[in-house]
């Protein structure tokens, strides 16, 4: 039995990160992130839906989604399941968050505030060979950043591989410990953080109360069914020697395995008087899907 949750299933991240009683550590987080270049001193925690502009338009729904006292945004994200358009996705996000602070009338400058996105994933892209790829608008010719309104970072969780003893930063100690907080004991770094002792405490899966512990629990096996059918699919798929049996496997694998075991979970979840929008993170399934269970 794990001692820590595991912070890259959904509702383990948001008992981490997503609470009052966790701000301070999604504060420091973010602070890390952005060493050297501004400081965030308190956030405010905003609704994580984003309702689709009209009826044949997507709702989006976030992991995290902050504000800071300058009117900075911020959407936290986890990602765990490869997929192709992943960039573009995120991108078209937070341009629909550039575009929901249009102001109706003349007077509206364009003052618009900045929106970061900054998105753990648990896979590597292809995209890349790092763990950081920070994107930005910046001149071609020279690089200079042209403007500060969008900006992602991507964070791919495999490519980072140090040990604890070569962890030399902020951003290292967070990282190191979120890669490896399900098989650690006890966590390291709280001589050089404090605010990991808080952590410790928030993220020990015997401190959840009984509504977290069974969201969590869920959530957790929905994870580790999609990791499995995952694991399946690319493993068959190179057995046949053939690219197109990495394609059908995985696309067999999540259609029977993963929408199956997510409508169950969702079902079990909803008799439990779980609301709607916490059991839509968990199975990632629509309000209509879960309504007709």
């Amino acid at each position: 039995m794990a001692t820590f949750i595991n912070p890259f299933v959904d509702r383990g991240f948001k008992i981490i990160f997503g609470r009052d009683e966790s701000k301070a550590l999604l504060i420091d987080l973010l602070n890390d992130l952005f060493e050297n270049e501004h400081v965030i001193t308190d956030l405010s925690y905003l609704n994580v839906e984003m309702p689709a502009d009209c009826t044949d338009s997507r709702t989006a729904i976030f992991d995290l989604k902050c504000k800071d006292k300058d009117g900075n945004f911020f959407i936290v994200e986890v990602q765990n399941a490869a997929q192709s358009y992943f960039y573009e996705r995120s991108l078209y996000y937070l341009c629909r968050m550039i575009c929901d602070q249009d102001k109706p009338g003349d007077e509206w400058k364009f003052s618009l505030c900045p929106v970061y996105g900054i998105f753990f994933l648990n896979f590597k892209s292809g995209k890349t060979d790092k763990v950081r790829t920070d994107i930005v608008l910046a001149d071609r010719s020279n690089g200079r950043q042209a403007s500060n309104l969008i900006r992602q970072i991507f964070l791919e969780m495999p490519f980072f591989d140090k040990e604890e003893a070569e962890c030399e930063n902020g951003l290292d100690y967070w990282l190191y410990t979120l890669k490896n907080m399900e098989k650690l004991e006890t966590l390291p770094f709280k001589g050089q953080k404090a605010l990991f002792r808080r952590l410790e405490e928030l993220a020990k899966i015997v401190n959840l109360n009984k509504k977290e512990r069974m969201e969590y629990e869920e959530c957790l096996k929905i994870y580790r069914d999609n990791q499995n059918t995952w694991d399946y699919a690319i493993e068959n798929g190179f057995k046949e020697g053939k690219e197109e049996g990495i394609k059908e496997g995985i696309k067999e694998g999540f259609k029977e395995g993963r929408i199956a075991t997510s409508r169950e979970i969702a079902g079990k979840l909803k008799a439990q008087g779980v609301d709607i929008a916490a059991i839509m993170t968990c199975t990632g399934l629509d309000a209509d899907t879960i309504a007709s269970l």
